[in-house]
């Protein structure tokens, strides 16, 4: 998904890069104020054109904003488009041997085969605007619910523009693995997503054709039904939240199994019927997809990065579709700084959503100046 992003500078005198004419004799620069045009980039955004010809500020990829300039002994403004940081996603992905069956009541083509394509469009179309990674399970073609079943293994680590190494694994897997370790799949996930330092916000995609049949070595359903659920828990209070897709999913205890973690990741499925499914539906290469497109456009990011620290932290006022947004420090409904230097500002609760869902965005980070403080 791709937001229109606009961010308004007015900066001090001696930060940001901003200078006064040094004399009376100097040449004073005609103020520009607030540029027009300019169009967005794959690396991130061009600058946006200000007015009379000056030049415009660069965007370093995803970073934010450079510097405003002092004119006739005051702040000026300028916009440029910005992109959000990209959300972070680890596939998780069931290649059971189950998956070689075709859906129920059809004949011909196996669920394996209606999820690699699938997987693969929507990997290749969000490929700028989520950074993917990869965990296959189980792994090998051993027995049953074996600790070998689910390693620390990660064939592809999450990395921008990472959707090329990602379907080229998913189209060479072969759905040829032995029982359903769910929850341990979700917990090497866990402990390999704690390992990327990248602050933005992080998230399991479990896409499966069933319910859970491994707890560790134990082969009870029941048991590890339940262990899948403390996992998926487990995931969303580190900070993890799982989306759950069941792939051509119609055994009763399966459907359970599914709506429970899906509630437990903390992502489930928005439907006013209360007796909809929680997890999200794909049961043809349609609905797989549609699905992915839904859960890709939930899981961007609100989160921007900018270049240098505010010249004052306090001063500025972050403005969604031209509303202000709340300095929100619970982080429920507003905006705060999300690092220690103030270099990354996240917009959270219904603001995000905004950001999330409209198609034409307009985020605006205006910064004061020294002592006054940004114009509303």
């Amino acid at each position: 998904m791709i937001f229109r992003t606009w961010v308004s500078l007015l900066s001090l005198p001696f930060m940001w890069g901003c200078s006064a004419p040094s004399s009376a004799s100097d040449p004073v620069r005609p103020q520009t104020g607030t540029g027009s045009g300019g169009s967005s980039s794959a690396a991130g955004g061009s600058a946006h054109l200000p007015a009379g010809g000056a030049t415009p500020l660069a965007v370093d990829g995803n970073d934010g904003p450079d510097a405003g300039e002092v004119k006739n002994g005051t702040c000026a403004t300028q916009d440029f488009l910005l992109s959000s940081k990209p959300a972070q996603i680890l596939l998780l992905l069931d290649r059971s041997a189950s998956m070689l069956e075709p859906p129920a009541g059809t004949s011909g083509s196996s669920k394996w085969d209606l999820v690699v394509p699938g997987v693969n469009e929507v990997i290749t179309a969000t490929d700028s605007s989520v950074s993917w990674g990869l965990k296959l399970f189980p792994e090998g073609e051993g027995s049953e619910c074996t600790a070998a079943s689910v390693t620390n293994a990660v064939p592809a680590r999450i990395a921008p523009m990472n959707a090329k190494a990602v379907t080229g694994l998913v189209t060479a897997t072969s759905a040829k693995g032995n029982g359903t370790p769910t929850g341990d799949a979700i917990k090497a996930a866990v402990s390999y997503l704690k390992t990327v330092s990248d602050p933005s916000p992080k998230y399991i995609l479990l896409a499966t054709d069933g319910e859970p049949s491994c707890a560790g070595t134990s082969q009870d359903s029941g048991t590890a039904r339940t262990y899948a659920v403390q996992a998926v828990t487990d995931a969303a209070a580190t900070g993890f939240k799982t989306f759950v897709v069941g792939v051509a999913t119609t055994k009763t205890s399966a459907t359970q199994a599914l709506n429970d973690m899906a509630v437990a990741g903390q992502m489930a499925r928005a439907d006013s019927n209360p007796l909809a499914t929680k997890y999200y539906l794909a049961s043809t290469q349609a609905e797989l997809v549609q699905s992915l497109k839904v859960i890709t456009g939930q899981a961007s990011s609100c989160v921007f990065n900018l270049k240098e620290t505010p010249p004052e932290p306090e001063n500025i006022a972050v403005k969604v579709n031209s509303m202000r947004v709340p300095r929100d420090t619970t982080r429920m409904a507003g905006w705060d700084y999300t690092d220690s230097r103030d270099l990354v500002v996240e917009v959270f609760g219904s603001f995000c959503q905004q950001i999330k869902t409209s198609s034409e965005n307009a985020v605006n980070f205006v910064i004061g100046c020294a002592g006054a403080p940004p114009p509303v």
